[in-house]
């Protein structure tokens, strides 16, 4: 039996295995269901990273608990990307944000994800901020909606 390689393989069957090979993956990218998504709406201004997010509706897509989170306005302008988060056990109660406030500033600090059993932490707090924080009543949180599959 004689083996062909690809080297030898026609122009022509060569670009319909890639764009076949291409479609496949492209699919398979369209149609991967996150592990989480949902919806939150925030009455003010809000920072989350680099981010500054003004008031309004919002969704969030997570593919990974280890991974970026897209954040999207409702009115479907361009996404905003978060960093590589850390993760915890998820804390008692709801799917919510948590919220530092500062001054002025709201920062995004984690999204509790008890479904998943998880904690997805964006900017962790050291025990002596979490404990300032948290006697002048500065931590707050967003509940967020699930989306429905």
């Amino acid at each position: 039996m004689k083996t062909v390689r690809a080297t030898h393989l026609p122009v022509s069957l060569k670009l319909f295995l890639g764009a076949l090979l291409a479609t496949c993956v492209f699919t398979l990218a369209a149609n991967a269901q996150p592990i989480f998504a949902g919806k939150f709406t925030w009455p003010y201004e809000v920072h989350w990273g680099q981010a500054v997010l003004p008031a309004g509706d919002y969704s969030i897509r997570m593919d990974s608990v280890a991974g970026p989170a897209m954040i999207r306005p409702a009115s479907g302008s361009s996404a905003v990307y978060t960093q590589f988060p850390i993760t915890a056990d998820s804390e008692k109660g709801g799917t919510y944000l948590t919220l530092t406030i500062q001054g002025n500033e709201r920062r995004v600090r984690s999204v509790n994800l008890p479904a998943l059993g998880k904690s997805v932490i964006f900017t962790p707090l050291t025990k002596s901020e979490r404990e300032t924080l948290a006697k002048a009543g500065e931590i707050n949180t967003v509940p967020v909606v699930t989306a429905e599959k």
